[in-house]
Formats: structure tokens, C-alpha cells, sequence
């Protein structure tokens, strides 16, 4: 396919998105032929906030951010409407980097972003964004969130060879096996000297609750809010029940859990993680937090990552 055309055609499918009609099959058209639409060097967008990105359009998770404004919406807006100046932010499987160029505008000069991606040619594309947008306040991470420091093992599954955000600690190709360190929150935050944290975002395949096994003094000293996705077949890949998470959060620090739905009137208070499949999950040890008080759903949240430059 010529460069002007693709060119032409990126152009209809992000004005397409920027309609806001009939979001369910601009997906399905992304999705099927949007990395045919690729360049060589990938393919440069801003997000909402004004930080730029460029994008490799043979991956599911970039291909998102360009032609929808972000991956998964719905979580970095919440996520800007939680975080406030100063605030220190950590964001657990950062990929190549938008939740962490949204939050470092954010929290603002005065606050702070711990970005963790463990993926050597994901954490180097997260460098090159955070480099390019000269944000100071962000710390690159070339290292897993785990329950003890060392050296964990990754692999991307046969099935998702076209998300590299699918990297997972245990099973994968053998083809795609990187080594990465993998660190403690409580020992990074230690020798790192960071005095609070106030926000954690973990999305780190199945990995949760051990990443969350290695941040418990963290959890009882700073009580920060969690955003966590819970998906039962990447837990039980490595042997737990979503409702472990439960019993560690809720059993041992109090906090309340709060199911993401595609409005505010879709999501609700949880009394446990036994009947969740896959959501995102809000943790915090008080009542619901303002962004599930607030007006807000899936279209105008959209209208909101697709107003970009």
C-alpha cells in the first residue's frame, strides 16, 4: 500500500474517532486493518494532555493509542482525575508509556512518576516518550514489580504475539524469553527515598498479587489508592484466585473495592473478587472516591481522549 494512502486512511479513522459514533465497530475496523497503516518508524500522536507518542501500529496496545487517543480510556481518565499536584504515582507495567506521560502532567513538577516496565524493547520505547517530552519528573524503570528482588523470566503467549503488553512471568513462547530484574516497591521506595505514595496503577498480567506481596509497607504506611486489573485466567496462570487479592487488601489493610464499568452507573461497590472474570478495580480504605460521584461514561470519556492536537 502507497504512503499516501495509508496516510489518507489513518487520517479517516481518526476523524472517524473523533465523531464518536458507532464506537464498537471503529474497533473492529482498527483492529483488522489499522497495522497495515504502519510505517517504518512508526506513526507520531498527541495525547489529551499535549505529550506526544509515536506509535507502532502492529501493536494492539499503540495501534489504540493513535487511532482511539488512549488504551484503555476509561483507566487513564480516572487516573487524571485522581491524581493532584505533588502526588507521587506509580504506574506497574507502564508499556510504552501513556498512563505515565498523562500522570506526569498530572502530578505536576512538584509530584513524582515511578514508571516500572520490565520488557527491555517496551522500557527502551518508554524512555525514548519520556525523554522526548522532557519529563523530569518521571523515573524509568527496567524492572518487574515482584514479591522479592531478583531476576524473573518473561514470555509473550502464542495467542497475543501482537500485544507486546502481554508479556507475563510465567508461560509465553519460549521464542520471545527475556530475562529483567524484578524489584520490591517497599525496598525501591526505601533506598530510593520516597517519602509517600499516593496512587499505584498495577496491570502486570496475572502478576498482582505478588507484586502487591512486595508492597505491604507501602500499603500500611501510605495507604495510597489502588487501581488494579483483575483478570482470573492471567491469576490462575500463576496458581491464585482473583479472591487472594481480595483477602490481602481488604483482610489485612481494610480496603473497600469499587468494579470499573463503562459509567458511573455501571460501577459499583464490591464485597469480595469471587465472581469477577476481568475488571479494573479501585481500591481505597474510604468511602467511594469522587471520580465515582462525578458524571461520567464510555462516549464522553472517548470525546475527551480523542480531543488531542
Amino acid at each position: 500500500m502507497l504512503k499516501p494512502v495509508r496516510t489518507t486512511l489513518r487520517g479517516l479513522l481518526v476523524a472517524w474517532s473523533r465523531l464518536g459514533r458507532a464506537p464498537g465497530w471503529h474497533y473492529q475496523v482498527v483492529e483488522q486493518w489499522g497495522a497495515r497503516l504502519n510505517e517504518p518508524q512508526g506513526v507520531p500522536t498527541t495525547l489529551v494532555n499535549g505529550t506526544r507518542m509515536r506509535c507502532d501500529l502492529a501493536d494492539h496496545v499503540e495501534r489504540q493509542i493513535y487511532f482511539v487517543g488512549l488504551y484503555e480510556p476509561i483507566e487513564a481518565y480516572l487516573l487524571t482525575r485522581l491524581l493532584r499536584p505533588g502526588m507521587t504515582f506509580v504506574d506497574g507495567g507502564a508499556n510504552v508509556g501513556a498512563h505515565t506521560l498523562m500522570a506526569s502532567t498530572a502530578v505536576g513538577p512538584a509530584g513524582a512518576v515511578l514508571s516500572f516496565e520490565p520488557v527491555p524493547a517496551t522500557a527502551e520505547k518508554l524512555e525514548a516518550h519520556v525523554t522526548r517530552n522532557q519529563l523530569d519528573n518521571v523515573r524509568v524503570n527496567r524492572a518487574a514489580l515482584w514479591h522479592e528482588s531478583g531476576t524473573v523470566q518473561l514470555g509473550l503467549p502464542l495467542d497475543k504475539l501482537g500485544n507486546v503488553g502481554a508479556y507475563t512471568i510465567r508461560g509465553g513462547d519460549p521464542a520471545s524469553t527475556v530475562d529483567a530484574p524484578a524489584v520490591r516497591l517497599d525496598d525501591y521506595v526505601q533506598r530510593c527515598g520516597i517519602e509517600r505514595v499516593d496512587l499505584i496503577k498495577l496491570d502486570v498480567e496475572g502478576a498482582e498479587l505478588f507484586a502487591l506481596q512486595g508492597m505491604r509497607q507501602v500499603l500500611e504506611r501510605d495507604r495510597p489508592t489502588l487501581l488494579v486489573e483483575i483478570c482470573r485466567t492471567t491469576c490462575l496462570r500463576f496458581g491464585y484466585e482473583p479472591q487472594a487479592i481480595w483477602e490481602l487488601l481488604n483482610g489485612e489493610f481494610g480496603y473497600l473495592g469499587w468494579a470499573i464499568g463503562e459509567s458511573r452507573a455501571a460501577s459499583h461497590e464490591i464485597a469480595d473478587l469471587r465472581e469477577v472474570e476481568q475488571e479494573n478495580v479501585l481500591f481505597d480504605r474510604c468511602d467511594a472516591p469522587g471520580v465515582l460521584s462525578a458524571p461520567w461514561d464510555l462516549k464522553s470519556v472517548l470525546r475527551w481522549a480523542r480531543r488531542r492536537d
